[in-house]
C-alpha cells in the first residue's frame, strides 16, 4: 500500500507527505492505474508515467488485458467510437433517416422530435424518418472505467501506433 501511497505523490494525486517508498517498487497495474487516473496534467505530461502508459497500450494492442491492481480497480475494456451526440439529438444506427431505434455506438445523429412521414404508392406503406447527421469519431475510442473514493472516471485512449 506505501508504494501506492508514492506514487499517487509522485503523479501528483496526494500530497509528498505520503510514507517514504519508491514509486518504481510498486506493481505496473497500480502503475497503470495512478498514471491514467491523472488529470492535471494528464499521464501524457508526467515524465515517470509516459514509458508506464506506453508500455500498457503496446500490451494491449497485442492482444494483452488491463493489468490489476490491489489497491485500485478498472473496468475492463470498452469501446466508444463515436463522440456523443450534440444536445437534443440521439445516436442511431443505420442509413440516414430511416426508422432505426437508439444505439449507443450508431454512427448517426437523428433528431427525433422532427419525425417525417413518408407514404408511397397504393399499398399505404408509410415510413418515418427523422433528420441526421453523422457523429464525429473518437480519436481515443478505448476507455476504462476508474473506481475511487470520488467516483467514477472514465479514461479514455488509443491504440493507433502501437
Amino acid at each position: 500500500m506505501n508504494h501506492c501511497f508514492a506514487l499517487l505523490a509522485l503523479v501528483g494525486l496526494v500530497p509528498a507527505v505520503a510514507p517514504p517508498a519508491v514509486a518504481q517498487d510498486a506493481s505496473f497495474g497500480c502503475k497503470v492505474l495512478l498514471c491514467a487516473a491523472a488529470s492535471n496534467p494528464s499521464w501524457s505530461g508526467i515524465p515517470y508515467c509516459v514509458p508506464v502508459m506506453q508500455e500498457l497500450f503496446r500490451r494491449l494492442a497485442r492482444g494483452g488485458s488491463w493489468p490489476s491492481c490491489s489497491e485500485g480497480h478498472a473496468s475492463n475494456p470498452g469501446y466508444e467510437p463515436y463522440e456523443p451526440c450534440p444536445s437534443g439529438l440521439t445516436p442511431v444506427a443505420g442509413s440516414a433517416g430511416s426508422e432505426t431505434p437508439p444505439s449507443p455506438n450508431g454512427e448517426l445523429c437523428a433528431d427525433l422530435s422532427k419525425p417525417e412521414r413518408t407514404c408511397s404508392g397504393s399499398d399505404g406503406g408509410c415510413t418515418t424518418t427523422y433528420p441526421t447527421t453523422p457523429r464525429q469519431h473518437r480519436k481515443e475510442p478505448y476507455y476504462v472505467d476508474i473506481s475511487s473514493a470520488n467516483g467514477v472516471q472514465r479514461f479514455y485512449f488509443s491504440l493507433q501506433g502501437y
